[in-house]
């Protein structure tokens, strides 16, 4: 499928803002699934941002705007063809138990995602049993969790902690994705966050986030529990790492400005229908 994608994100700022500093996650990713064709970034008030990879292999943008201003202003334009991918392969949960410190980064706690909870008691998921197969759990947690989740802009905010959004059982897809990634690494199943973008579907208007889990076999394979899907066409990936903090769409400081607002928009089209079998 191929896909276009446009990402604006402006502040404005009451009075003058100077020496800001940020950091951008978003740069979507170029591998077997999906194919970037174009990408193009411009930030207003000028500046030259330069390009590195992350700890996590992410392609990430710098820049520094040195001069006083009221607004920065960040455009995005990518164009983008996705692929699908075959169903994982058929393999028992109990092979990840030879993986544990491969994997560690991606089965610890991390602030936005604490392990000392009782996960799979509090969102009432049942712990696999060895010989089952993995991506048959994952997708019975996914289903699970999008049946007793409620999808809701107003309920969080960017760092509510996961506790209250369980407790509460609404959100939007950040707390449906690190909700996920508690209840597999709860049960030994290393998992990593994922965000991206989405064509169609719930949370489709702004960027999104979603889980992958390694399937020993087939790699990393994406859940979405926000919509109850695997990954399709439909999905764009920018980054991965072990919760939001890894890889949120922008993140800076700067000098004065006072208390800022804040104005997103982001628009996925579809520039062709994907291929059908005949």
């Amino acid at each position: 499928m191929l896909l276009s994608v446009y990402h604006l994100t402006e502040y404005f700022y009451p009075d003058e803002a100077r020496d800001s500093f940020n950091e951008l996650w978003l740069y979507p990713v170029d591998d077997h699934r999906q194919g970037l064709l174009e990408f193009r970034l411009s930030i207003t008030p000028e500046s030259m941002p330069r390009s590195r990879q992350d700890y996590f292999h992410n392609r990430v943008y710098d820049f520094h705007v040195t001069r006083p201003h009221k607004q920065l202003r960040i455009e995005m334009q990518a164009k983008v063809v996705t692929f699908a991918v075959p169903k994982p392969s058929s393999v028992p949960v109990q092979v990840l138990s030879s993986l544990e410190s491969r994997f560690f980064e991606f089965l610890a706690p991390t602030p936005r995602i604490p392990l000392h909870h009782n996960w799979l008691e509090l969102l009432e998921v049942r712990r696999p049993k060895p010989s089952e197969d993995l991506h048959g759990y994952l997708l019975e947690v996914t289903e699970h969790l999008n049946r007793i989740l409620s999808y809701n802009t107003q309920a969080t905010q960017v760092d509510t902690p996961l506790i209250q959004f369980v407790e509460g059982r609404a959100g939007v897809c950040q707390d449906y994705a690190q909700a996920m990634l508690a209840v597999l690494r709860s049960v030994g199943i290393p998992a990593r966050y994922v965000s991206g973008y989405l064509a169609t579907g719930v949370g489709s208007e702004g960027s999104h986030a979603w889980v992958e889990a390694f399937v020993p076999g087939s790699g990393w394979c994406g859940y979405d529990p926000t919509n109850n899907s695997t990954i399709t066409e439909q999905y764009v990936k920018k980054a991965h790492g072990r919760d939001y903090d890894d890889c949120p769409p922008l993140k800076g400081l700067r000098r004065g400005g006072g208390k800022e607002s804040l104005n997103v928009l982001v628009r996925v089209e579809s520039l062709q229908t994907p291929l059908t079998r005949s």
